[in-house]
């Protein structure tokens, strides 16, 4: 019994989690923000039912403590609150006709009360399976699924056969898949690499005008053209018979609405829905201006967060299962992880994952470039040892052997243009690095490493261009290329904008080796020495060099390219977060 009301208490306040939430989504809205009485109705209704109330509130409490009547207002006489919660009704109705939802507030008719519906079943719940069907709720279920009453007199009812001998099958394939993952070291995942998520765009929920269906017309073609581009996310096309798409396997649904507004504007709402629980992981939305439509460029940093290599979906799938190392899309999930934050363990993991993938689809670009950028890794602070050598012998010959497999991809061409960077040849990485750029113009990681090589290169104004448009595509997870931007600021002489761009950047960028060295040097420009040089010592202890050991060394130990080293080292010492040079007599 106790278990029971638990159960029912944690129901309660789940559902009045969802209420809560829901509400602030309906009044931050422009439906409602353009209805500020409704508002105020919807909100007091929300917050009664929050309080705990047990019943409806009275028409005579919404008229004089929501809607503004006096207190000698009369409800027998006056339906004003009876009409405006029709008005409200309708409000809601037609921003859910607009608005993807897995759950929606209703005021049913003949009430003041509100509730909640889901579109499939509540948060939490998995579809109803045929052995809980007798514990699911009949309207749930479709006609043919619902219990049936007790036999009557004349039927005929097949008694439920015991199922001992299919519980000893699975338990015998549970056994034998253990066997196979352990003392067959994990053969079966190396031969069946898992896939990358699947993703199905609906089509953008628009007004019945020509102007309107033309711009969700052009909306949907933006979107699709820019997730097509990403390698880590597949997107559903119309489902040719006996593709994944069209056996119904979606892991993700985008889901979209267009309103123009009387004052011209376009809001656009996009939410991304996890299908496995119905779930909403992501929203946002926008309101663009006349001049920014059709083209809607402004929506392309939501393109890239939601599929970039570390965006929304990558992260999702990391998070649901944080120790998957499996071939196939699970490695280059953890890959992409690791590159915010680089450790051993899971070079190693990592590692073997990859070369696992490989064996069965040797030819895979993306495959090929992850293992690349991981084995120039594995160079950088071993460049003077023969292992260091071997390492940047095979990242090179890999960065060749994507491009020779896809010569027309962005993986393939940057590849090879990251690889050329890395040798020295400046001309051959910028054209490579281009080409890789214009074929996914959304990718932020592209813009961002091709904006350090282009500084490298010599190339400082291009170079800032693209580390600009790598944060405005997506900050949230921004590692090199915010360093980059900063110390190249903070060479001009604008510390409090290179300051400002260390501040934003999250965990676990902000532990990142790049990130201790440029901040403390822009501390100490900024006239803090004492917190630069404690950021120095943070970054000694983190690569394991003596406090007496040169700049040079210790940037070694994380920098790739010679030019970036000699000139960070350079600034550290003039801005005296290590002693000066000595000077040879």
């Amino acid at each position: 019994m106790d278990h029971a009301k638990a159960t029912d208490t944690q129901t309660a306040a789940e559902t009045d989690r969802i209420i809560e939430q829901e509400c602030e989504r309906l009044l931050e809205s422009p439906m409602f923000v353009r209805s500020p009485v409704l508002s105020r109705l919807l909100q007091f209704l929300v917050e009664h039912r929050l309080r705990g109330g047990r019943s409806a509130p009275k028409a005579y409490a919404i008229a004089t403590e929501a809607l503004g009547r006096s207190a000698d207002f009369d409800p027998a006489v006056d339906s004003y609150p009876r009409v405006m919660v029709g008005r409200l009704r309708s409000l809601l109705d037609r921003y859910y006709a607009d608005t993807p939802w897995v759950h929606r507030l209703r005021v049913p008719q003949g009430s003041y009360e509100v509730v909640i519906q889901h579109r499939n079943a509540p948060p939490g719940r998995s579809p109803v399976d045929p052995d809980d069907a007798a514990s699911a709720p009949a309207a749930d279920m479709p006609e043919a699924d619902r219990p049936r009453s007790p036999a009557t007199p004349g039927s005929h009812v097949a008694p439920r056969r015991p199922r001992w001998g299919l519980a000893f099958v699975f338990v015998a394939l549970a056994l034998l898949a253990s066997w196979w993952f352990t003392a067959g070291k994990g053969k079966l995942l190396a031969a069946t690499p898992a896939p990358m998520p699947l993703l199905e765009v609906s089509a953008p929920i628009a007004g019945d005008s020509g102007p309107s269906r033309a711009l969700a017309r052009a909306l949907d073609g933006k979107l699709r053209d820019g997730l097509r581009r990403f390698d880590l996310v597949d997107l559903r096309s119309a489902g040719a018979p006996g593709t994944a798409a069209a056996a119904g396997r979606i892991d993700y649904r985008l889901d979209t609405s267009l309103v123009r507004t009387l004052e011209g504007n376009v809001d656009v709402t996009l939410v991304l829905n996890r299908v496995a629980d119905q779930r909403t992981i992501w929203s946002q939305q926008l309101r663009l201006t006349a001049d920014e439509v059709p083209e809607f460029t402004a929506i392309d940093p939501a393109i890239a967060q939601v599929a970039g290599d570390f965006g929304i979906i990558v992260r999702d799938q990391v998070q649901r299962q944080p120790d998957n190392f499996n071939p196939g899309f699970p490695c280059l999930a953890q890959f992409n992880r690791m590159r915010q934050m680089r450790n051993r363990a899971s070079v190693q993991q990592i590692d073997a994952c990859l070369r696992a993938g490989l064996k069965t689809s040797p030819n895979d670009p993306v495959t090929l470039t992850a293992l690349s950028l991981l084995r120039f890794g594995d160079w950088q602070p071993r460049r003077t040892t023969k292992e260091g050598q071997a390492a940047f012998a095979e990242a090179r010959l890999l960065a060749e052997q994507s491009y020779q497999n896809g010569p027309n991809s962005s993986a393939g061409l940057f590849a090879m243009a990251r690889a050329s960077f890395y040798a020295g040849n400046c001309p051959a990485g910028n054209a490579m690095g281009d080409a890789a750029i214009k074929l996914n113009p959304y990718d932020p990681d592209l813009s961002g490493f091709l904006g350090l090589f282009k500084t490298t290169c010599g190339q400082m104004d291009e170079g800032e261009a693209l580390l600009r448009r790598s944060l405005a595509l997506d900050s949230s997870y921004p590692g090199v290329p915010a360093v980059t931007l900063a110390f190249l600021l903070s060479q001009r002489g604008n510390q409090d904008e290179a300051l400002s761009i260390l501040d934003q950047m999250p965990s676990p960028s902000n532990m990142e080796p790049q990130y201790l060295m440029v901040r403390s040097v822009v501390l100490a420009r900024s006239g803090n020495l004492p917190e630069a040089r404690r950021q120095w010592q943070r970054l000694l202890a983190y690569t394991g060099q003596p406090a007496s050991a040169p700049p040079e060394r210790v940037l070694q130990q994380f920098v790739i390219t010679p030019v970036v080293i000699a000139r960070a080292s350079a600034a550290l010492r003039e801005a005296g977060v290590v002693p000066a040079a000595k000077t040879r007599p």
